[in-house]
């Protein structure tokens, strides 16, 4: 095969995301599958060389730590470190007869010190010369600024999540070009004198990016990205470049009584030059006047089409507006207590307005966050009281797509509606680019099998929101359910990397180790785990199964149902994920079907999650999927 080139000194280094990737499919390839030492000696020496202790990667030490000796070991006569390593290399000199990856782990004789080297693609000779220079394309770093934080909650009631690294982003993003118009709204500052008045400004920035998402021909980033910059105080072109936009908003809003100063400023990425800034002073209750004005400015500046406001817009009463302000504030904060105090918000501000569309929206979201807030599915009668809110809102606003993107998913959860989910996805797609609605569509998709359709729908949602840490867990799940388990695995690690804390990728990583042949490290990963949060002995259960020690995952199992079998804060699909690696397929199919009555949304992947494979000949299975509409 056709070898690479050693990367020349102006080539930068592999990144530690980098090497960690090309260790993952390392240890999911043939020479290195189902072997569970050599894995265990070349993560090892991989880790401890990223965290710069080379100076531990040396023969007596190695024995202790890896190949267990003891302390009085003598490596002169017991030569396995020795022995292991040359095995290794061999293992290693295998994999790349058949690889050619960017970046390469190699271990040369005579040091336990491992080297990462890039090597660029072997260039053949052109038969002609070219005519021209050819010009590179420009790629856009979505990384987000260092220790940028989240908003607190998303609209999809998918729990909190912390903002993490976006390297497992890049394919999908690496050849989209900024130069259509695109712009980013970072968080207005508060300036008033009363701290309290931190929501209005929140919600002067929400209400101005969907003013400016009017605008058809104008790429507008999602509120997610936007927020994971408050508060950093960062460069604009900075920002800009990460978020790969064109334009970076930025304002301020201060209030004083019934009166309110807007000032803002619109700066372009490419050379940091002013486009245009404006200030309003208007009474609050002329707010969404001002937003219009301001919306039409800013599409001057940038000679795009601005909309016209539909003549059938409701403007909502003040005092409903400030409820609703409010409220929405309160939902950022995702703790039951909060969502309570929005609810109560909220139903004021429909009795007062019964007109106002969004209050009515976000009053069915908020309650359909309540339930797993408190730590409990949604009964049959709040499902129906949710979509009714939501049908409600759409009766007075039939173009708000969050309301036909949230009635698309409980379809999907609750209904196993996949025509209605696909119709209400579909409507809310024509209102204009819309992160949730593209990864909630590309989900959808991805539970019957259609990835390459899921892949568009999710890259959509990226050059949207490419700072959501849910849409990074849900492309890993669908990686996973691929079978594409380096890239899950790359994904994972890449939000891990920097907040360990997370628990959502410790799941997806840890099914992904065991189902890739690397069940020992999600064994040493989750026992590590488990003293924070218990039930991850349900994956315990599962790495033990993989690594044949079977009685003593059945011993543990046995131990789990008795502590959690009614517990609703455990998914029922782990009890069934746990008896299908220990090949007790009655069982799986038993828990599985309890999760399916439970409506639980894990129960939607039972289609294409490979842990699954071995339970699609039996007629119980195929039974569910049938049940589900998922075949």
């Amino acid at each position: 095969m056709t070898q690479g080139r050693s990367s020349p000194e102006s080539v930068p280094p592999a990144t530690a995301v980098e090497i960690r990737a090309a260790l993952d499919h390392i240890l999911a390839s043939e020479p290195f599958a189902h072997v569970e030492r050599p894995c265990r000696f070349l993560r090892h020496l991989v880790e401890n060389a990223l965290h710069g202790e080379q100076s531990t990667l040396k023969e007596s030490l190695l024995g202790m730590q890896v190949f267990g000796r003891e302390a009085s070991w003598d490596p002169r006569v017991d030569p396995v470190v020795r022995q292991e390593a040359a095995r290794l290399r061999k293992r290693l000199a295998r994999y790349y007869q058949n690889a050619a990856p960017e970046v390469r782990i190699e271990l040369p004789v005579g040091t336990y010190v491992p080297v990462f080297r890039r090597v660029l693609p072997a260039q053949p000779e052109p038969l002609l010369p070219p005519r021209e220079e050819s010009r590179p394309v420009p790629v856009p770093d979505i990384q987000p600024v260092e220790g940028s934080a989240p908003r607190k909650g998303l609209r999809f009631a998918a729990g909190a999540l912390v903002i993490a690294g976006l390297a497992g982003a890049w394919q999908f993003v690496r050849t989209r070009s900024p130069a259509a118009p695109s712009i980013v709204v970072l968080p207005f500052k508060s300036l008033s004198a009363d701290p309290a008045n931190a929501y209005f400004a929140d919600g002067l920035t929400d209400e101005i990016t969907d003013e400016l998402v009017r605008i058809k021909s104008l790429r507008v980033l999602a509120r997610t990205s936007a927020f994971a910059f408050q508060n950093r105080g960062a460069d604009l072109r900075e920002v800009g470049r990460r978020l790969s936009v064109t334009h970076v908003l930025e304002g301020s809003v201060e209030r004083f009584g019934d009166q309110v100063r807007i000032s803002a400023h619109l700066e372009r990425v490419s050379d940091g030059s002013h486009l245009w800034a404006g200030t309003y002073d208007r009474q609050v209750k002329d707010l969404f006047a001002v937003q219009s004005e301001l919306a039409a400015a800013i599409a001057r500046s940038l000679q795009v089409n601005s909309v016209l406001p539909s003549p059938a817009r409701h403007v909502p009463n003040e005092g409903a507006h400030e409820l609703y302000l409010r409220a929405v504030f309160e939902m950022q904060n995702v703790a039951p207590s909060s969502l309570l105090k929005a609810q109560a918000g909220l139903n004021q501000a429909v009795q007062i307005d019964p007109d106002y569309a969004a209050a009515w929206f976000r009053l069915g979201l908020a309650k359909f966050n309540l339930s797993p807030a408190t730590g409990r599915g949604r009964t049959p009668a709040e499902v129906s009281e949710i979509k009714g809110l939501y049908r409600k809102a759409l009766s007075l606003d039939p173009n708000l797509s969050d309301a036909h993107a949230n009635l698309g998913l409980i379809a999907m959860i609750y209904d196993w509606d996949w025509p209605g989910a696909e119709r209400e996805l579909r409507i809310a797609s024509r209102e204009g680019p819309n992160a949730f609605v593209e990864y909630t569509y590309g989900l959808m998709l991805s539970y019957h099998g259609s990835f390459r359709e899921a892949d568009q729908r999710m890259a959509s949602a990226l050059a949207l929101d490419p700072a959501n840490p849910a849409v990074m867990v849900y492309l890993g799940g669908m990686r996973y359910w691929e079978s594409r388990f380096p890239e899950a695995i790359a994904i994972c690690r890449d939000i891990l990397e920097r907040y360990p804390d997370q628990l959502n990728p410790q799941f997806m990583l840890n099914l992904a180790y065991v189902q890739s042949g690397q069940a020992d490290v999600a064994l040493t990963n989750v026992r590590a785990l488990e003293s924070r949060y218990p039930p991850m002995r349900f994956f315990e259960v599962m790495a033990l199964a993989r690594l044949g020690r079977r009685e003593e995952g059945l011993r543990q199992m046995r131990r789990l149902e008795n502590e959690y079998e009614g517990d609703p804060r455990v998914f029922r699909q782990w009890f069934a994920l746990a008896w299908a690696y220990l090949g007790d397929h009655a069982q799986a199919v038993k828990w599985l079907e309890r999760s399916a009555d439970l409506h639980e949304l894990q129960i939607l992947n039972l289609a294409v999650n490979p842990a699954f494979a071995e339970l699609h000949a039996d007629p119980g299975f195929r039974a569910l999927i049938k049940r589900i509409g998922l075949m």
